[in-house]
């Protein structure tokens, strides 16, 4: 996953079905590998914004924002979030676009 902060990232339109739920939890199904995924706390926060498209430090923001967690811990989370998801090809990426301002 490149970490270049120029990139945008944002959850795959097509064949990807997700729901809030309960206390706020984000429940999700990949209708392509029928893979099943639960995501509570920073996760959601997460998601939220990829839903409509972010960038890196977009997201290391709110986790700051929200969690009071350093820069550095929010920015090595991120990575971490968009590596699991794009190993589970949840994830599309347009390199070079300038990410909206969240939402």
């Amino acid at each position: 996953m490149p970490a270049d902060d120029t990139s945008q990232f944002q959850l795959r339109r097509d064949d990807l079905a997700w729901r809030v739920v309960e206390q706020g939890e984000v429940v999700a199904l990949d209708l392509r590998s029928s893979e099943y995924f639960t995501l509570n706390g920073s996760a959601t926060v997460l998601w939220h914004l990829l839903a409509g498209g972010a960038n890196r430090q977009q997201l290391a923001d709110a986790l700051v924002t929200d969690f009071e967690i350093s820069a550095e811990r929010a920015l090595q989370d991120v990575d971490d979030f968009l590596a699991a998801c794009a190993r589970a090809n949840l994830l599309q990426e347009n390199q070079g676009v300038p990410a909206s301002g969240g939402g």
